[in-house]
C-alpha cells in the first residue's frame, strides 16, 4: 500500500509525539516526509504496524537530529576568526582627616615714674617719685581648628579587537563545508519504513478495475 492511501484511510503514521527542538517546526518536517514518501509503499502489512515502526524510529533518531537542528541555528560571521573583548576599570576612594589645638598665653608688665631733682632711685613701690604708672597685662587665648577631606574617583575603560587572519577564500570554503540539510537526513533515516517501489499516482487504470488489470480493450488502458 502506497503512503497516499494509508493517509486516505487513517492520516495519523506516528508523527504526532516524537521529540522536535521546536514544537512550531513538527508541521513542516511532517509535511515534507509526507511529501517525499507520497507514492512509496509502506514495508508493513498493516497500516497499525507501520504506525509502530514510524513512531519507535522518529522516537530514536531525533534526540541525535534535534542537537543537529540546534547547531544549525547558531548565526555568526565566517570571516570572523577572532573577537577579544577587553574590559577594565578603576576605582579610588580616599579620606582625609585632620585636626589642630592652639594655646598662646601672653604676660606684660610695664612701669613708667617721672621725678624731679634731686634725683633718687626708687626702692620698693617708689613712693618718692612725683608720678608713676604701673601696668600689667596678662593674655590667653585658646583655638581648634579641624578639616576632612573625602576623593572618589572610578572609570572604565572596554576595547574590542575582531577580524579574521588567513585566507578569506579558504574560511568561506571551510563555512560552506558545515552546510547541511538536517531535513534530509532525516528523510533518509525513513527509507527503511518503505520499500523501494513507487507508484505512478497515475488512477487511470482505477476507473476500469471491473473490466480487467488493462481496461476494457484487453490491451493498455488510456
Amino acid at each position: 500500500m502506497e503512503l497516499r492511501h494509508v493517509l486516505e484511510i487513517d492520516p495519523d503514521i506516528g508523527l504526532n509525539d516524537y521529540p522536535i527542538f521546536d514544537e512550531e517546526y513538527r508541521t513542516a518536517l511532517n509535511q515534507k516526509i509526507i511529501d517525499h514518501f507520497w507514492n512509496r509503499e509502506i514495508c508493513t502489512e498493516t497500516i497499525s504496524l507501520f504506525r509502530l515502526f514510524m513512531r519507535r524510529k522518529m522516537n530514536e533518531i531525533m534526540p541525535y537530529w534535534n542537537q543537529q537542528y540546534e547547531a544549525s541555528r547558531v548565526k555568526f560571521d565566517p570571516l570572523k576568526t577572532m573577537s577579544v573583548k577587553t574590559v577594565s576599570g578603576t576605582e579610588s576612594n580616599g579620606t582625609v582627616t585632620g585636626a589642630g589645638n592652639t594655646t598662646s598665653k601672653s604676660n606684660g608688665k610695664s612701669r613708667a615714674v617721672s621725678s624731679n631733682l634731686p634725683q633718687m632711685m626708687l626702692q620698693g613701690n617708689g613712693d618718692y617719685a612725683e608720678a608713676a604708672q604701673d601696668n600689667i597685662s596678662e593674655t590667653t587665648a585658646e583655638g581648634t581648628s579641624g578639616e576632612t577631606q573625602t576623593n572618589s574617583n572610578a572609570g572604565s575603560v572596554d576595547s574590542e579587537t575582531s577580524g579574521y587572519q588567513g585566507s578569506a577564500a579558504i574560511l568561506i570554503a571551510e563555512w560552506r563545508a558545515t552546510m547541511v540539510n538536517t531535513d534530509m537526513d532525516v528523510i533518509n533515516q525513513l527509507e527503511t519504513l518503505f520499500m523501494g517501489i513507487w507508484g505512478t499516482t497515475d488512477n487511470e487504470f482505477e476507473g476500469a478495475r471491473g473490466y480487467g488489470y488493462f481496461g476494457i480493450y484487453g490491451g493498455f488502458g488510456f
